[in-house]
């Protein structure tokens, strides 16, 4: 079964102003709380996600469907996110306290959260909790960031994931072990109320 998205990059490859359309409304969302998760900092994840479009629309020319669309899309927005992460790297800032809280967050804080500990009770300890744990993503190392990002947040396979990053499936999950493992240790002392 062909992707629909794929579908309509080919329409668009073959002059189909509106197929672009199409999958800028559908993904536009999607990249900007990608990249967003990747650098901290709602401007600068909008310039990226745009970049992310302008490549698509750019490479529309040579475009051959070797994977899913998703796939070829965030593999992009990955790449542009990896440089930027490498030329700004000192500017990445943590969201402040009075930032709105992330539900997509809650899945992973279930993940490392002690079973015998009860969830917060206050907004103000799951906002805090949130900061902590964009404060513990963005000091992973780069590898281990990407892949949390894009199988925790995206909902890519280990196989998805691995041909972005040019990984085996194994190499993928030994990747999300470490990182999980290093949250684990980044968030402990707080999800056990030390």
């Amino acid at each position: 079964m062909v992707d629909p998205d794929v579908k309509l990059m080919l329409r668009f490859k073959e002059g189909n102003e509106s197929a672009f359309r199409i999958l800028f409304d559908k993904y536009k969302k999607k990249l900007v709380n990608f990249t967003y998760r990747f650098t901290n900092d709602r401007k600068t994840a909008e310039e990226l996600a745009q970049e992310v479009f302008l490549r698509v629309y750019r490479a529309a020319p040579s475009y051959s469907p070797d994977a899913r669309f998703s796939t070829w899309l965030f593999r992009i927005a990955t790449n542009i996110c990896l440089n930027e992460s490498r030329r700004h790297r000192h500017e990445l800032k943590t969201e402040s306290l009075d930032a709105s809280v992330d539900t997509d967050n809650h899945e992973i804080i279930r993940e490392i959260r002690d079973n015998s500990v009860p969830a917060p009770a206050e907004a103000l300890e799951e906002r805090e909790m949130n900061i902590k744990l964009r404060e513990a993503i963005m000091s992973l190392p780069e590898k281990q960031r990407v892949v949390i990002l894009l199988h925790t947040y995206q909902g890519f396979s280990y196989r998805e994931i691995g041909n972005q990053i040019g990984s085996s499936d194994s190499a993928v999950k030994s990747i999300i072990y470490r990182a999980r493992q290093a949250l684990i240790t980044a968030l402990g002392p707080y999800v056990r109320g030390s």
